[in-house]
């Protein structure tokens, strides 16, 4: 379980990572509002709050030493939230920015590059939901783990004592 425990932190802190960079994207992009085009504002505010709300969750249950398997249930609502997330932000980028290609990369820079700033957006999304549900198969993989007897090579389970 000692293995477990230290992918289910490392997991977090990728969560985390994901969604704080994405959280400063939306961020960034709904304080520019007016000046990219009056973007998507209902997809930035929802990208916002999920992105809030995983910068928060995976904080606490990283720190936080108890058993962060149970929480399998909620990793798999917020990998579905995270892939929303991406599903809303490539729907934007394919009807409304005309950055070219979405495999065209090459132009990336690290200021005031908008179509840049919107990949990294999308890119971080969909690496938070694939770290949101690998955590969730790690749950479901601990807690399955944790409801199954050891096996005792064989042997049969002694009987209970009366």
């Amino acid at each position: 379980m000692a293995i477990a425990r230290i992918i289910s932190v490392a997991l977090r802190f990728a969560q985390f990572l994901c969604a704080a960079i994405v959280l400063g994207l939306s961020a960034h992009f709904l304080h520019n509002y007016e000046k990219y085009r009056h973007g998507p504002f209902a997809r930035l505010v929802y990208s916002t709050i999920i992105s809030a709300i995983s910068v928060w969750l995976a904080l606490l249950w990283m720190v936080l030493p108890h058993a962060t398997y149970v929480h399998f249930g909620t990793d798999l609502i917020l990998s579905a939230a995270w892939f929303a997330v991406f599903g809303l932000l490539q729907d934007y980028y394919d009807d409304e920015i005309q950055c070219g290609d979405i495999w065209s990369w090459g132009g990336i820079h690290l200021s005031n590059n908008y179509c840049g700033q919107w990949n990294a957006a999308q890119a971080f999304s969909v690496l938070a939901a694939v770290f949101w549900f690998a955590s969730f198969l790690l749950g479901i993989l601990a807690w399955s783990r944790a409801r199954t007897p050891a096996a005792t090579d064989g042997a049969p389970a002694p009987a209970p004592a009366r």
